[in-house]
């Protein structure tokens, strides 16, 4: 594009006799007036009379500063789920997040009374027991390391825990 440009430029000068830089001679108007947009990026559709089609829009990300980095939430501790109802419950420290559908979310703080038979965390109202065995949760063919059973006011939920194994 620049070359074509470059040569429309010299057959403009050349063909005035003027503008020439070694005769020290002004350019004339229409020459100065075809360099500018020369020199300018001119469109692909240029030709066209139609105004240029609207580039899309990107959204702005925003800033993320190294210390927001620094606190990301980290993965649970432990985590289980039941079917029939379902249920989820994730362990991030000594705190118990239990979610069941149209229900509203139950936090517990928990402590350990684990043994050598199975991992208890026991708190106010709230006990989760999780024996090691393999455990189907009975809506994938995913195996679960633990098998878990949860105990609270509104009864007990058993379901599966630990380790997930996607199955075949």
């Amino acid at each position: 594009m620049r070359a074509i440009a470059a040569l429309l430029l010299a057959t403009l000068l050349g063909g005035c006799g003027k503008g020439d830089p070694a005769t020290n001679q002004a350019k004339p108007k229409a020459v100065a007036n075809v360099i500018a947009p020369i020199n300018s990026s001119i469109p692909a559709n240029a030709a066209d009379d139609a105004p240029p089609a609207p580039q899309p829009v990107a959204k702005a990300k925003p800033l993320v500063s190294r210390e927001t980095s620094k606190t990301l939430p980290s993965p649970p501790d432990y985590r289980a789920i039941g079917t029939e109802p379902f249920w989820g419950v994730t362990l991030r420290g000594s705190t118990v997040l239990l979610e069941r559908p149209d229900h509203p979310p139950l936090r517990f703080s928990v402590h350990d009374q684990s043994d050598d038979r199975a991992i208890r965390l026991v708190g106010d109202g709230f006990t989760l027991t999780a024996t090691e065995g393999p455990c189907s949760d009975g809506m994938s063919e995913a195996i679960w390391s633990d098998r878990v059973q949860i105990a609270f006011a509104d009864g007990t939920l058993k379901g599966c825990g630990g380790m997930r194994e996607d199955g075949p």
